[in-house]
């Protein structure tokens, strides 16, 4: 009756390891916003004019994500708090394991303010299953370009 039980208990638990196993724990491993598109220029300031690159990377996936990349304001003149900034939101599907990139322009003039980029993973079903953000500055200010062509008019 011992050895029964004992054999049950093994089992079960073995039966336990199996089905975690086979469940999906795609994760978004890594999430970081650069200067540069390929990332190797991390930073969180950015100035008028810059374009904001970010980069998720998605880990252990078994089948197809979606990664939904968004910027919110945090905190600048003449937005509101938690508003999605206009025109930044881009859906990047992954086949599997990846790299999902993000760019985004800031405005060429600005008054500064500070935002939150937010990538989001979702399933084949539409489901949340991972998240993460990182809050940016951005300088006011006019892009140096832009500046020199201005004083180049008569």
């Amino acid at each position: 009756m011992k050895n029964r039980l004992g054999l049950a208990v093994v089992a079960t638990v073995l039966f336990i390891v199996a089905l975690a196993c086979n469940m999906s724990t795609a994760n978004m491993s890594s999430f970081k916003t650069s200067k540069d598109k390929e990332g190797t220029q991390e930073t969180t300031a950015y100035k008028a004019g810059d374009t904001i690159y970010a980069n998720a990377v998605i880990s252990n996936n078994p089948g197809k994500v979606t990664v939904v990349f968004y910027m919110t304001v945090e905190e600048a003149a003449g937005m509101k708090k938690g508003d999605k900034v206009p025109n930044s939101e881009v859906k990047v599907e992954l086949p599997s394991d990846g790299t999902a990139k993000y760019n985004f322009p800031t405005f060429p003039t600005t008054q500064g303010g500070k935002f939150i980029v937010t990538a989001e993973m979702l399933n084949e079903s539409g489901e949340k299953k991972d998240s993460k953000s990182a809050t940016i500055t951005v300088a006011p200010g006019t892009p140096a370009a832009a500046a020199d062509d201005d004083e180049k008019k008569p």
